[in-house]
């Protein structure tokens, strides 16, 4: 069976997504901030076609005012996105019954995902990819980890090795990526910091989370560092079953053919065991 393209509404707001109705369990794929149903790399489509072959249904989104989905893009929040997956968890329990759904999101997505979880006692599984401490958490998350200044020193040893000469030679060295890698903020402007911030505490409200959750980060993703040690403690603090999956080499989006493929395969595999704990 394949992928039929939907519209969700409610309260007059309407999301465009691909549904594939194969089993009755499902998994949702959320973009992040300002990506759409396919993500980088077409990333959420692969994840999405792997769990269909092993049987879950699957639906793939567009947040209000992004892709095919009708909106103001400056208008949506991270408590709008919640808000938008949260539709999508009633329309297949409504439509197909299923309730028992796991979420995969990638960066803001992952956020969106913990929030959706916290509030639907659905969501038995959250799978976060190169997941960001929320607002309110960054400055913690940042001590606790790599500075940035420590990643621009990693690079410039790199600079310095014949593989990485080696690698330019053929074109294989991604040198721009390196350095927006370093450059960017991925929170973005301070207007877009404060879309993103959620009017509750997530956190706090995912306290007696009793499902679990695995989160995915790139080994040279320079913020890695402080939101897998921040998640971790916050994990362990309140009893969470979770786990830790690094994809060697790989930055935030995991842009290569073999890192996506990797992050699709430990995603897909942690989704359909049936006793993963962390």
């Amino acid at each position: 069976m394949a992928e039929t393209p939907v519209l969700i509404t409610e309260n007059d707001i309407t999301i465009a997504a691909d549904v594939e109705i194969t089993g009755g369990k499902a998994v949702i794929l959320i973009s992040g901030w300002s990506g759409t149903r396919y993500g980088p790399q077409r990333i959420l489509w692969r994840t999405a076609k792997a769990l269909a072959m092993t049987g879950y249904s699957t639906l793939r989104l567009d947040f209000r005012g992004r892709g095919d989905s009708p909106g103001n893009p400056n208008d949506t929040t991270l408590d709008c996105m919640i808000d938008d997956v949260s539709m999508a968890v009633k329309w297949l329990k409504i439509n197909h019954g299923i309730t028992d759904i796991s979420l995969v999101g990638i960066c803001s997505g992952a956020n969106v995902a913990l929030g959706v979880a916290s509030l639907h006692k659905e969501v038995s599984k959250v799978v976060c990819w190169s997941i960001l401490p929320f607002m309110e958490d960054k400055a913690k998350a940042a001590k606790q980890g790599t500075p940035r200044k420590q990643m621009l020193i990693g690079y410039m040893k790199k600079i310095f090795r014949i593989e990485t000469w080696k690698k330019l030679l053929r074109g294989e060295a991604n040198v721009g990526g390196a350095m927006k890698t370093l450059a960017k903020d991925k929170e973005g402007n301070d207007l877009e910091k404060e879309r993103k911030k959620s009017k509750r505490i997530i956190t706090k409200e995912l306290a007696g989370y009793t499902g679990q959750i695995l989160f995915i980060f790139g080994e040279n993703d320079p913020e890695a560092a402080g939101s897998g040690a921040f998640f971790t403690e916050w994990a362990k603090k309140n009893k969470i079953a979770y786990q830790i999956i690094q994809i060697k080499g790989a930055p935030h989006n995991f842009y290569t053919a073999s890192w996506t493929a990797d992050v699709v395969e430990k995603t897909s595999m942690w989704i359909t065991e049936e006793n993963t704990r962390g």
